[in-house]
């Protein structure tokens, strides 16, 4: 008994050094239930002793304050159809996947990156950039699957625990005070690392294995969601694309390139001898859903890579947009603005393409005068460009560039 004793009082001296190492300085001994299994009256040291792990109730208050954290950084899609339309895929895999207690949420994070993760808890987030990258509704279902497949299979807990074990869970233990009903707040080391690791594992995966279970589950989830197994390999294959930018891909579901073509190989057997049959003869590829919700994003997204300069990604997603909707004029007019801008020899001539094209597509499209009017001024068209300038004017007399438009036209008037 005094051994017992002994070891207890030395393990309790670990336990506060551990939570004083990972930086809760000053804080008074945790009681209360710590993880799983651990009643009401346990220090750390018996927690230590009973080696605890995350409850499903630690899970998602991490994730939670986790998501407020990353929401406060971070701009979120503000699109009510498009968050909705993909929460509807989400729950499509919800209801095939290995049940846990939680309310699952999808965000899509405006972000040109190709990227997705998960805090756990039932909160997953999807870069703009990785939807833009996606061809039909299947692929996208498959991302989604994959992800679930993280919440599914514990991942963010199984990975935080393997990080930093008792330091982090001793310091989710419930003080006295919650006698009340009301859970203390999260301590901010905790959260802290809590944060850390989901944002390493969105950079740079879960590890090898967990990322491979991932692959599996997700791609069971998609198929018994109704979706074409085929479409499972082709996900990984757009993702790998490149347009010859510096990469905006983030190390989403797959780590080096090896291994990712290793994952196209995997789900290609699978689609080929497991799901050879689909699922119950439905193989769901496309939607036209699918097509409305994800054109607009497509076209952000190609907005947002050239203001980033990456102008041949930009370029891929403008024509993207253009196939799926050739009556917008936006990517036309950004197509011109970039062989404006990067092009030689008949550069102006294909711009003026371009301008005329979004035009044709909108007669009110302001903004495809006003470049238009530039470029006829660069091949000395100098009556095409006062024409194309004061069409600019009169369908945006307001414009913030009003003044200097109207100087401009009036030095031309000169010659």
């Amino acid at each position: 008994m005094t051994d017992l004793i002994a070891r207890r009082t030395f393990l309790l001296q670990c336990g506060c050094f551990a939570v004083l190492a990972a930086g809760c300085a000053g804080q008074s001994p945790l009681v209360g239930q710590i993880g799983s299994g651990i009643g009401a009256g346990i220090g750390i040291g018996e927690a230590l002793l009973k080696k605890p792990s995350f409850t499903d109730a630690d899970e998602e208050r991490l994730a939670q304050a986790s998501a407020q954290k990353f929401e406060a950084k971070n701009p979120i899609w503000k699109d009510p159809l498009l968050e909705t339309y993909i929460t509807d895929i989400q729950q499509r895999m919800v209801a095939v996947a290995k049940p846990r207690p939680f309310t699952y949420r999808a965000r899509v994070v405006r972000d040109p990156s190709v990227n997705a993760f998960t805090f756990g808890g039932g909160l997953l987030y999807y870069h703009a950039g990785l939807i833009a990258r996606m061809e039909n509704e299947a692929q996208l279902a498959m991302v989604v699957g994959h992800e679930t497949g993280h919440v599914t299979e514990r991942h963010v807990p199984r990975g935080i625990e393997r990080a930093y074990g008792i330091q982090l869970i001793g310091q989710l233990a419930v003080t006295a005070g919650s006698v009340t009903g009301t859970l203390p707040p999260i301590p901010g080391a905790a959260l802290d690392k809590a944060y850390e690791y989901s944002m390493n594992a969105a950079i740079n995966g879960h590890g090898r294995g967990l990322e491979t279970e991932a692959d599996e589950v997700g791609m069971d989830y998609m198929v018994k969601a109704g979706y074409d197994p085929l479409e499972a390999p082709r996900t990984f294959e757009q993702l790998l694309k490149e347009y010859g930018d510096k990469s905006s891909v983030v190390n989403f579901f797959y780590g080096s390139h090896p291994s990712n073509v290793e994952r196209i190989e995997k789900t290609t057997q699978l689609a080929k001898s497991k799901y050879a049959n689909g699922s119950g003869g439905r193989r769901l590829v496309n939607t036209e859903e699918f097509k409305r919700r994800t054109r607009e994003v497509v076209i952000a997204v190609g907005q947002l890579d050239y203001e980033g300069k990456r102008f041949n990604t930009a370029t891929a997603m403008f024509q993207k947009a253009i196939r799926a909707y050739e009556g917008d004029p936006v990517p036309h007019y950004y197509l011109g603005k970039i062989s404006q801008e990067t092009g030689r020899g008949d550069a102006i001539d294909r711009a003026l393409g371009h301008f005329n094209d979004a035009i044709k597509a909108d007669a009110q499209y302001a903004p495809a005068y006003r470049e238009m009017g530039l470029a006829y001024y660069r091949k000395n068209e100098r009556q095409k460009a006062i024409q194309a300038l004061e069409r600019y004017l009169a369908l945006d007399p307001k414009a913030k560039d009003a003044a200097e438009i109207r100087k401009a036209i009036t030095e031309l008037r000169r010659y």
